[in-house]
């Protein structure tokens, strides 16, 4: 955005500049905060982060505080590092979701102390999300300072150490506090120490740190409650020579560089995202000069562009690519576009070539009406919100009447290069997830299988008799530690059934399982034509002399 339009704002600290309406103020020159945060977080919606600066991340921060309104998410923020001014970057970037957070910064090193005390002020914070963040060189001066002077296995003793240390934080950390656990692993030093022959060498640092984190990945991995934070992939995205101010880390042990935390924060709120079970389910496409290059009803099936040996027709393949890599993390692909269907299912016949196939889409709308007409058929035969879906166009009128007409579906407008087409997906923060379950795997199966149930019911002579002819079989069993993600999906997405808008977190629902005054049941189903997966959950509290229906929730596939 190269400019925000303004009208009788004010600064941060409550020192007003005024301007007359329509007045442009170029972004990153001087941001101008408007009257209250929930405006504000509204303007940024429409912000490339990537031109505000740090001062401007600490203006909008200290802006978008208070209003009155409980926060989104509160966020613990642990180090042995200086991490302070992380906190006003994250409050940025998750206010342009629509977020709001509030912030908790522990004492400098304090990360082991904090989660003991059940009366320090990090338990009193309560929080939803923990990060530790630590620095390996200020975990373990000594060895780290000496590490060419180490035999290697003493260096794997080291790793052994770290890995103990952190993984004793977390166990203890999700016994202690209702939050879901990100814990940051080591960025892989850019220039180690032996240079070169680092890696000939027997346990070099480049080994060390890989070994480190990977061996973390291991522990961590199906754990619900921990989540690894991979700041090695972040610093190497943001660039390893930037992570680190050595000025600043010598003078305040600021270990992260501002120039990095942006990059930081991001990645932050996808975690935020995930863990709130924030994730869209159906993301929309158009086909003429989204899927392909050109026009199928004026090119014909030849001539469109997409595949290998033309350029611009390999980036559209690789967009379908990273579409079927969506699919196959259980997002629902479905179709809204102005043709002919008979030229559409030409194309797809004709063109083996093209990475997805019709019968990848959950739901098609191939038709002359107003796409949010057909948004909102694709959202009913889906059984799902039109606040599910993600709409991809490449025309601005047609993005423009959706956020008209359909202002909770998020809508994406297509950059004019086709070859940023993939690069789009992969900033997209809408389809984050903690997990990926089976039942996630076979989603776009079971919406196929669903659709063959309602022809069968259509072709019924009455209810009775198609409910006996899908020999469903229902099994309900008491909930297990394995059930965890699939009940916490249920919890943060259905509301069929959902009287009571309930939603737990992962902690939660883990006290629930082990508690004796709680009992979660969950119901898992198949038919004839093929298994739905687990489709319900009850949880129920006990009292002296009654149970409670506490919540029962029911998938909208069941």
């Amino acid at each position: 955005i190269a400019a925000v339009d303004i009208g009788g704002w004010s600064f941060a600290e409550g020192i007003p500049f005024e301007f007359p309406a329509g007045t442009t103020v170029p972004a990153g020159e001087q941001i101008v905060l408007a009257r209250d945060p929930a405006a504000l977080r509204t303007a940024l919606a429409g912000v490339d982060p990537g031109q505000l600066s740090s001062n401007d991340y600490s203006l909008l921060s200290r802006a978008l505080q208070g209003g009155g309104v409980p926060p989104d998410v509160r966020i613990a923020y642990l180090s042995n590092f200086t991490l302070d001014l992380l906190p006003r970057f994250v409050d940025v970037c998750c206010a342009r979701e629509g977020l709001r957070t509030e912030a908790y910064v522990g004492g400098f090193g304090q990360h082991v102390q904090e989660v003991l005390d059940e009366g320090s002020d990090l338990h009193r914070f309560r929080p939803d999300v923990v990060l530790l963040a630590l620095s390996l060189s200020l975990l373990r001066p000594e060895p780290v300072a000496a590490l060419l002077s180490l035999t290697p296995e003493e260096r794997r003793e080291l790793r052994e150490e770290v890995v103990a240390h952190l993984e004793s934080w977390a166990s203890t950390a999700a016994e202690r506090l209702p939050a879901t656990l990100l814990v940051a692993n080591f960025p892989v030093p850019a220039f180690p120490r032996m240079g070169i022959a680092d890696l000939n060498a027997e346990y070099g640092e480049t080994e060390l740190y890989t070994e480190l984190n990977l061996e973390l990945l291991r522990r961590f991995k199906g754990n619900p409650r921990v989540q690894v934070f991979d700041a090695d992939r972040l610093a190497s995205r943001c660039g390893k020579d930037r992570i680190t101010d050595r000025k600043m880390f010598y003078l305040a042990k600021m270990e992260w560089s501002p120039a990095f935390l942006p990059t930081v924060a991001g990645e932050i709120v996808r975690h935020v995202k995930a863990a709130r079970g924030q994730a869209k389910k159906c993301i929309v496409l158009d086909l003429d000069n989204t899927l392909w290059g050109g026009v199928v009803g004026e090119d014909g099936p030849a001539g469109v562009r997409i595949g290998p040996g033309d350029p611009e027709g390999e980036a559209f393949a690789d967009f379908q690519h990273r579409l079927k890599a969506l699919q196959a993390q259980g997002v629902l692909l479905a179709v809204c576009s102005k043709n002919n269907p008979a030229d559409v299912q030409e194309l797809f016949d004709t063109r083996p070539e093209i990475p997805l196939k019709l019968a990848d889409f959950a739901a098609a709308e191939i038709c002359w009406d107003p796409k949010h007409e057909g948004l909102k058929r694709i959202a009913a035969a889906l059984n799902i919100g039109t606040d599910s879906l993600v709409f991809v166009d490449d025309n601005p009128a047609e993005v423009s009447l959706i956020e008209q007409m359909l202002p909770e579906v998020r809508t994406l407008l297509l950059p004019p290069d086709p070859a940023e087409y993939a690069a789009l997906l992969e900033r997209l923060t809408d389809f984050e997830k903690t997990v990926v379950l089976e039942e996630d795997l076979e989603k776009t199966r079971q919406y196929r299988e669903n659709r063959e149930r309602q022809q069968l019911q259509a072709g019924a002579a009455d209810l009775a008799g198609y409910l006996a002819s899908l020999r469903t079989e229902l099994t309900i069993v008491r909930a297990r530690r394995d059930d965890l993600p699939r009940v916490h999906q249920l919890f943060t997405k259905t509301n069929q059934f959902n009287l009571t808008t309930q939603r737990y977190t992962p902690a939660e629902i883990e006290r629930h399982i082990a508690s004796p005054f709680a009992e979660l049941w969950v119901a898992r189903a198949r038919d004839r034509f093929g298994d739905l997966g687990t489709i319900a959950a009850v949880l129920l509290k006990k009292e002296p002399r009654v149970v409670k229906i506490d919540s029962f929730l029911m998938s909208c596939r069941a």
